[in-house]
């Protein structure tokens, strides 16, 4: 026997019945999609796209029936989608746009039972019920027969109009549409008159291989569900019920019923008929999201109600009218009393039309920021950087602020700071780069991060399995970096950077003496390698200072790294007098004629250069005495040759060609 209170019937308000038909067979799951999810374990975010609410201890219903496996959550709110994550198996994510919800009801506490929103789905019910019934009550567009429509020559302009069959000609004349000068009485009768001998003419010999679907007037054959024609717009004959039923149930059949596979304890059953999803909160919140998504709802409408025009742009808010405050006309004690409760009521009055005034100068305030934000572009400022990441918009008196400000704070790590394997943050430096971000992202109207939150935070990253994780070194330093370093993996990144960079001097000092750059500096810099400082260790890999003497320690303590403390400071190098490590750092005579081979290879490069400028030099040189556009030049003599020839070798030499002098190519 089922009792006789149900979770649906304690509502806050009167529920909204949308069809009154038998029960749907028709299943509608498929408004569950599936949604990825990251690494810190938070859902992915379409484009300007936000978080609006989240709470855990959620649980997702189909009508009446539970969703096997979708009990024990956390819901995010977005101005997009309803978002469900589940705690136990997080990939197994799903979503419910709020494209498809007309609406949405709170039901409350209820006994045993879990407060409720539900929410109702956008489909057309009333249609879907009628075309599952086969003996529904019949469609109005099938029955209902359309006036024919007919056309008519306009005199002055020649404009071909329309005009429908069944208008009365005694009450009303149409106009033309092009020029506005309506024709005679006489001419449209005779057109009616016309189109209905015509019409009978045609009804008698028609043949019956026409294509039903064919227009009348331009022959196009058009879909069997189309009322007017697609290329002249001609009203086509009605198809009939079964046809449009047909129709529309094949259409229905090819959307799938359910993609992600949800499981239901039973058939669905939905109250009234009419499709919903409700979203059960076992650990409060409900009201906040019943609040936040029914405004989200309402913004929603009213955008479209304004894209379609029903808005009017000359529309105002109402602003009730001010009450002068009554004279009290009684005397004595009485008098008093009411002059009492006058003026409370006066400074309540006062109160709230102050709060008023403080919402229009913030309004005001907001006009101005976007006034401001428009000059931006003619601006010259400083490039800021792009901010990817959606902000954290739970409250830090919620239970869950702790974790979902850990899984916010894993994100940002792996999106601005852990971004090599070999990385590392300081615990110290996290809580500053993070408030940081913070002001950037959210500017300074944003809560910062209190140390007491940021500790209890650190302890659930272990706890939620992230990405990453605490590191303490033996002098008691904390630091963050991803769960996949490992240290013998770093002190070998370290030792080969050491080698490497010993290895570069090595062959940077042979190319400086093939070369003859034997100047008191370079012979002062590359007399011998002076190693490493922790500065540039720091700053290659980048750490602070901190984080590099523990991990040079670490090496240190692993015998791979050794270091020379002098008065010009500490320098690190690789332990060579490990045979093992020693194997790291190249032979100096392969370096040598390394460096041999290079410098050839330039020089023959900077010659062949060379060489190629010369011979255009030459070809330049040797139109020099050419005169162009003269006849003279082709009846000179060869003396006078012989002479400027002569008078040219004894004109002084270059010392830029004097240079080349002696060369052979």
């Amino acid at each position: 026997m089922e009792s006789i209170y149900s979770s649906d019937q304690i509502l806050l308000h009167t529920p909204k019945i949308y069809t009154e038909s038998p029960r749907i067979r028709m299943s509608y799951l498929y408004v569950w999609h599936s949604v990825p999810v990251n690494k810190s374990k938070r859902p992915f975010l379409t484009d300007a796209e936000h978080h609006v609410f989240v709470k855990d201890g959620v649980g997702i219903y189909q009508g009446k029936l539970k969703i096997k496996h979708y009990q024990n959550g956390r819901v995010y709110l977005t101005n997009k989608r309803i978002i469900y994550l589940d705690s136990a198996n997080p990939p197994r994510a799903v979503a419910v746009n709020l494209s498809d919800i007309v609406d949405a009801e709170y039901v409350d506490r209820f006994l045993r039972l879990s407060p409720k929103v539900k929410v109702y789905l956008k489909v057309q019910a009333t249609s879907s019920v009628k075309e599952s019934l086969p003996h529904s009550v019949s469609e109005p567009n099938v029955v209902l027969a359309q006036p024919e429509v007919v056309d008519w020559v306009c005199g002055i302009c020649s404009f071909n109009n329309h005009m429908s069959t069944q208008i009365n000609l005694a009450t009303q004349l149409p106009k033309c549409v092009s020029c506005g000068i309506p024709p005679s009485r006489e001419q449209l009768q005779d057109v009616l008159d016309t189109v209905s001998r015509l019409g009978k003419d045609s009804e008698s010999s028609k043949s019956s291989d026409t294509d039903p679907d064919q227009c009348p007037k331009c022959t196009f054959i058009n879909h069997p569900s189309m009322r007017f024609c697609e290329v002249c717009g001609a009203p086509l004959k009605q198809a009939s019920k079964s046809l449009l039923r047909k129709i529309k149930e094949s259409e229905r059949n090819v959307r799938t019923s359910n993609p992600l596979g949800l499981v239901l304890e039973d058939s669905e059953i939905y109250t009234n008929n009419s499709p919903y999803v409700k979203i059960s909160f076992r650990r409060g919140g409900d009201a906040d999201f019943y609040k936040h998504l029914r405004e989200i709802i309402d913004k929603n409408k009213w955008e479209a109600l304004e894209a379609k025009g029903g808005v009017s742009g000359d529309a105002t808010r109402v602003v009730p009218t001010r009450e002068t405050t009554p004279k009290v006309q009684s005397r004595g004690i009485q008098g008093l009393v009411k002059i009492g409760e006058l003026q409370r009521k006066q400074n309540e009055l006062v109160l709230s039309l102050s709060l008023e005034d403080l919402e229009q100068l913030m309004d005001k305030a907001k006009e101005i920021l976007e006034l401001t934000s428009s000059f931006g572009s003619l601006i010259k400022k400083a490039p800021v950087p792009i901010i990817s990441m959606s902000p954290l918009t739970v409250s830090p008196t919620l239970s869950i602020y702790h974790q979902e400000l850990a899984q916010h704070m894993c994100e940002y790590l792996l999106t601005y700071v852990l971004t090599k394997p070999s990385s590392m943050i300081t615990t110290q430096d996290l809580f500053a780069s993070y408030n940081r971000f913070s002001v950037m992202s959210q500017g300074f109207g944003g809560d910062l991060v209190t140390t007491q939150n940021f500790q209890k935070c650190l302890l659930y990253l272990d706890t939620l399995q992230l990405p990453v994780k605490l590191k303490t070194f033996q002098s008691g330093l904390v630091v963050i970096t991803q769960r996949l370093h490992d240290l013998q993996d770093l002190h070998q990144v370290i030792s080969d950077y050491l080698a490497a960079e010993e290895n570069r001097f090595m062959y940077e000092k042979y190319t400086s003496e093939l070369l003859a750059d034997s100047d008191g500096y370079m012979k002062d810099v590359y007399k011998f390698f002076h190693g490493k400082t922790v500065a540039e260790i720091a700053d290659h890999f980048g750490w602070s200072s901190t984080i590099c003497v523990e991990e040079l320690a670490r090496c240190m303590d692993d015998g791979l790294v050794v270091l020379d403390k002098h008065i010009l400071g500490t320098f690190y190098f690789l332990n060579r007098f490990d045979p093992i490590l020693a194997e790291k750092i190249d032979n100096e005579t392969a370096v040598k004629l390394k460096a041999q081979k290079d410098v050839l290879s330039q020089q023959k490069t900077i010659s062949s250069e060379l060489k190629s400028q010369q011979e255009s030099n030459q070809q330049l040189l040797a139109f020099d005495n050419f005169d162009f556009g003269t006849q003279q030049g082709s009846h000179t003599s060869s003396e006078d040759i012989q002479s400027s020839n002569s008078a040219g070798r004894d004109e002084p030499v270059s010392a830029t060609l004097s240079l080349l002098d002696g060369l052979k190519f």
